[in-house]
């Protein structure tokens, strides 16, 4: 088996931002400058095509639910903001960091696309500030996986065994084959990167890891953060990126959706909504 990189020795070559696609970099690099503007941000996006159609697709696609249809870049940015496109650019670019895509990549990425829709679903009536930051915050909860993963892929398969066939949370199989896990990894590389600082805090409590919602003083964060924990329970129970459906799971009773105040009939039919709303706007991630 691999040899087990510490957890400092992975955070320092996983945060270099040059692991990151141009385009990321660039906006990155870009951010502490003040003169900064929509028109420096619309051309970062047009030096990638491909990457400028996918954040049409996903500008259009049902999640934001807007009247009218996105046909460029200047109106995406106008209608959802800088900050929301700039931190969509930034989820969307992690998918390139799946180094093998295998079998182990494509049910990490499905698990986070579906994360990411039943974020958006779960966010709904808790404000735009919450919903933009679900959204992305489930899109990238994983993140610390994904490098995991390509350093030490022996050693994360033995995580994957744990999880798939023993139903081990990942968390608990993660401490016991390396010490550490991913949401540590996930938000520190955030932090590195410099992501804002509600996403950090998303990626690296979305375990809940004994922390109560109800004890965090940001609203936003707290609800933010309550979504993306709900959204991998929904994930698992409806099996998005998992091997088989676990039906077992009560999802009302989960203290995220007793935070929301999600309640058993609800929670039913979101369940339904969030499969549906996978299954119809998967294609705009591939």
């Amino acid at each position: 088996m691999d040899t087990i990189v510490s957890k400092d020795e992975l955070i320092k070559k996983a945060g270099d931002i040059n692991v990151l696609p141009s385009v990321a970099r660039k906006i990155l690099e870009a951010l502490g400058d003040e003169s900064f503007s929509i028109n420096d941000l619309e051309h970062i996006i047009e030096t990638d095509q491909a990457l400028a159609v996918k954040v049409l697709k996903i500008s259009n696609s049902a999640l934001y639910g807007l009247p009218q249809e996105i046909t460029s870049l200047q109106q995406a940015l106008m209608v959802l903001g800088v900050k929301t496109i700039k931190s969509l650019v930034l989820s969307i670019s992690t998918k390139s960091l799946y180094n093998k895509f295998g079998i182990t990549e494509k049910k990490m990425w499905e698990h986070s696309v579906g994360a990411a829709f039943a974020s958006g679903l779960l966010s709904a009536g808790h404000g735009r500030a919450v919903a933009d930051m679900a959204f992305i915050g489930g899109l990238m909860h994983d993140l610390g996986k994904v490098f995991m993963n390509n350093e030490t892929p022996e050693a994360f398969s033995e995580v994957m065994m744990k999880t798939y066939n023993d139903r081990t949370d990942s968390i608990d199989a993660e401490e016991e084959v390396y010490g550490y896990n991913h949401a540590e990894i996930g938000a520190a590389l955030a932090g590195k990167w410099g992501f804002p600082s509600i996403l950090a805090q998303i990626i690296g409590m979305h375990h809940l890891n004994n922390t109560a919602l109800g004890n965090i003083d940001d609203t936003v964060t707290a609800k933010g953060i309550a979504c993306v924990n709900l959204a991998n329970y929904f994930c698992k129970s409806l099996g998005i990126g998992y091997r088989e459906p676990d039906e077992s799971i009560e999802l009302h009773t989960l203290s995220s959706a007793v935070f929301l105040k999600i309640e058993r009939e609800r929670a039913v039919q979101l369940k339904k909504e969030i499969m549906e709303t996978y299954e119809s706007e998967k294609s705009v991630f591939e």
